[in-house]
């Protein structure tokens, strides 16, 4: 009896939020009620098959390996850290839109346990379990957010930026976008220039020059930043998105940027401006996009080795000076840095 009286609070509830979405619009309802449009859409389009029955809890005839107690106790703890302020029941959506079904009280019982069913008790376990974050990262706690680590916990090599920068229509080339990736504490910039926007040039930067350089510089990320682009992510926090995925395989959380912590707003304006200034020149006098592929990558190692960092408590340092403090001797560059490499 109880069962089927949850089950219809839960139709009913759903219902109710399909409503507000017609009529306030679905943004304005995915906000209201703490959900994720895709959700939105997923309980939309049962409804529209089933009418009210399809707004049940689904029916798994399988039980998935990531649905065991300790795990799913684990996942609600982990959105606790993301989100503090939602309640049982936003965190039982949130944890649906990933296929983890569990109800808003059960989400609760956790809470209790864990004495975090009072919105301050989350906030503080919230502040503390991010604190921790720059320290260690288990291999079976892992930390799910989408929002940046904060700056004075983090180390060179730790947290790198990836962007997209339109850099207009230039004549004989077509449209141009200059690729970037930034190491957030040192500055060290890894950046190409290509005729597409897309999620595999994105990757070819990436895996082609970010990642090997920076394991010969013994940086190895633990983070990579993110805006809303669309050759970065699809805007979901646990998306299929290509450019995703290949950070999941390597073991490296994306978060999405939002211009709000002044140093990762610093990083990002001192580097396209450095490069905005020296491509505003070189577009001018360069014949073919080969050359200014050639002259940019001479640029990016001047702006390694040579440029001072010109913000932050370093910023009379260079980026490779930084790194190399940071990392000691160990740090080594490849032949292929020096020298201008093809793609």
């Amino acid at each position: 009896m109880l069962k089927a009286i949850k089950e219809q609070e839960t139709i009913k509830r759903r219902h109710e939020i399909l409503l507000c979405g017609q009529e306030q619009g679905v943004s304005a309802a995915c906000k209201k009620y703490k959900i994720s449009r895709t959700l939105y859409y997923r309980w939309l389009k049962r409804f529209d098959e089933k009418g009210l029955a399809g707004l049940k809890d689904q029916v798994r005839h399988y039980v998935p390996p990531n649905k065991s107690d300790l795990a799913m106790e684990l996942a609600v703890l982990d959105a606790i850290v993301s989100f503090p302020d939602y309640g049982p029941q936003s965190i039982a959506w949130l944890l649906e839109d990933r296929d983890l079904i569990i109800s808003s009280s059960g989400v609760y019982n956790i809470m209790c346990r864990h004495d975090l069913n009072q919105k301050q008790a989350r906030k503080n376990y919230s502040r503390k379990i991010r604190a921790e974050q720059h320290q260690f990262v288990g291999p079976e706690i892992k930390i799910w957010s989408d929002r940046a680590p904060e700056p004075e916990h983090l180390t060179v090599g730790e947290c790198w930026m990836a962007w997209t920068v339109t850099r207009g229509y230039q004549p004989g080339m077509g449209n141009l976008y200059q690729y970037a990736v930034v190491d957030l504490i040192s500055g060290m910039a890894f950046s190409r220039l290509y005729t597409k926007k897309n999620s595999d040039c994105a990757l070819d930067l990436l895996l082609g020059v970010a990642v090997p350089m920076g394991n010969e510089l013994l940086m190895q990320p633990r983070w990579i930043m993110t805006p809303h682009q669309a050759e970065y992510t699809t805007g979901r926090i646990h998306s299929r998105h290509l450019y995703t995925r290949n950070l999941r395989e390597m073991n490296i959380k994306q978060v999405i940027w939002e211009e709000k912590n002044n140093l990762y707003s610093k990083t990002v304006q001192v580097f396209n401006q450095k490069s905005g200034d020296y491509l505003e020149a070189a577009l001018e006098s360069t014949r073919s996009f080969e050359e200014i592929k050639d002259d940019f990558q001479q640029f990016i190692r001047n702006y390694n080795f040579d440029m001072s960092l010109g913000y932050g408590k370093n910023c009379q340092k260079t980026p490779l000076e930084i790194v190399v403090e940071a990392k000691g001797t160990g740090v080594t560059l490849p032949l292929w840095s020096y020298v201008n490499r093809k793609y």
